[in-house]
């Protein structure tokens, strides 16, 4: 089953900033940690290309803004949504705060 996400390139911007702070979040090595990393690092990897990628194509200042689409499996999306609802307990400005409660209601919308 396939979970999909649309983004704006400045949420896309927030989320790639969240996984920076991975290493500090997830810093008691347990299994379960251990196992939440590792999905986690490849879906961080995922992002961070798609981020490139539209870093990369808008470099017109009239083009249109368009969402960009993420598609991810229900363990990954899963993992996602547990990492950002760690992460809204760290210190985020508003606006990045809010666009991590935003993603993480999107995925539990869709994982329920």
């Amino acid at each position: 089953m396939k979970i999909t996400l649309k983004l704006s390139n400045q949420q896309l911007n927030t989320l790639v900033y969240c996984f920076d702070a991975i290493k500090t979040v997830l810093s008691v090595e347990t299994r379960e940690v251990k196992v939440s990393r590792f999905v986690l690092e490849k879906v961080a990897l995922k992002i961070r290309k798609k981020h490139l990628e539209t870093q990369m194509i808008q470099t017109n200042l009239f083009a249109k803004k368009k969402k960009i689409n993420f598609g991810l499996e229900y363990f990954e999306a899963h993992f996602l949504e547990q990492f950002l609802i760690v992460v809204s307990h760290h210190p985020l400005n508003e606006y990045d705060r809010n666009v991590v409660r935003h993603i993480q209601s999107t995925l539990n919308q869709q994982l329920a």
